[in-house]
C-alpha cells in the first residue's frame, strides 16, 4: 500500500488548491472551514454554497439558508419556527403572531336551521353548532336531548372550567315549551333564571331557550359533572 505523508498540498504553482478530477474518497473524518461546490456526499458540520448534499448518516448543519425547500416526510422543529409573508396557515394547535394577523371584524357563529318542530327533532348535536332554530310552528312540549354528536358525549368534549351556551329558537305556540333537558342521555338539574321552569310558550314570534352548561367536575354522574343555567324568553 502506497502512502503519502505531507503536511500541506498545493497546486503546482503553489498558490492554490489542487484539483482531483476523479474525486476523493475519505474513510476518516474530513474537517474544513467551508464546503464550496456543486456536489458533496457525506456528513457535513458546516456547509455554505453547497448543492446536492446527500449521504448516510444524516447530514447535520449549523444553519441552512435557502430559497425553497421540499420535504417528503415529517419535519420536527425543537425550537422556534419563524417565517414571514405567509399567505395561509393551517394549524391544529396555538398560533402566535407578532402582527399583521388578518381577522374578520364580524364575529359569526354557525347556526343549525331545521325545517321542522323541536318536538319532532329533539336530538341536539352541538357538532352542528350551538344555536339551533326550528322554522315549523311548534305544537307541544318537548325535552331537548343535548349531546356533542350521536356517538360522543358532550361532557367528554369539555374540561373542568369550560362552558358552552346552547340556544334553541322555536316558532312560538302558547302550549309549546321546554321545561327539562337531557344531556348525554341523562336527566340534569336545570337552574332556571327567575326561579322556576317555564309553563307556557309565547303567543307569537319565537321562543328562545338558552342553556349555559358548565363542567365543574371530571367524574361522577352527568348531573354532578355539569351545572346548567337555563332561561326561557318570549318575543312578540
Amino acid at each position: 500500500m502506497s502512502r503519502i505523508q505531507v503536511d500541506k498540498i498545493f497546486d503546482k504553482e503553489g498558490t492554490g488548491a489542487p484539483t482531483f478530477p476523479a474525486g476523493v474518497v475519505v474513510t476518516g473524518v474530513s474537517t474544513a472551514t467551508t464546503f464550496n461546490g456543486t456536489t458533496f456526499n457525506g456528513n457535513a458540520t458546516t456547509a455554505t454554497n453547497a448543492q446536492g448534499l446527500t449521504g448516510t448518516p444524516n447530514i447535520v448543519v449549523g444553519s441552512v439558508t435557502g430559497t425553497t425547500g421540499t420535504f417528503t416526510g415529517s419535519v420536527s422543529i425543537g425550537g422556534t419556527l419563524t417565517y414571514e409573508d405567509v399567505t395561509n396557515v393551517d394549524s391544529v394547535g396555538i398560533v402566535t403572531a407578532r402582527g399583521g394577523l388578518t381577522t374578520q371584524k364580524l364575529l359569526k357563529e354557525e347556526v343549525n336551521i331545521t325545517a321542522a318542530k323541536l318536538s319532532d327533532s329533539t336530538n341536539i348535536y352541538l357538532e352542528n353548532g350551538c344555536v339551533h332554530i326550528f322554522t315549523t310552528a311548534e305544537s307541544t312540549t318537548s325535552t331537548p336531548a343535548i349531546k356533542y354528536s350521536s356517538g360522543v358525549n358532550l361532557k367528554d368534549m369539555m374540561s373542568v372550567g369550560e362552558s358552552v351556551v346552547v340556544t334553541l329558537i322555536t316558532t312560538a305556540n302558547a302550549s309549546a315549551y321546554s321545561a327539562q333537558i337531557t344531556i348525554d342521555g341523562d336527566a340534569v338539574t336545570e337552574n332556571w333564571v327567575g326561579g322556576s321552569a317555564p309553563d307556557g310558550g309565547g303567543s307569537s314570534g319565537v321562543d328562545i331557550h338558552t342553556f349555559t352548561i358548565i363542567k365543574v367536575a371530571s367524574s361522577g354522574t352527568t348531573d354532578q359533572q355539569l351545572t346548567v343555567i337555563a332561561n326561557h324568553s318570549k318575543t312578540s
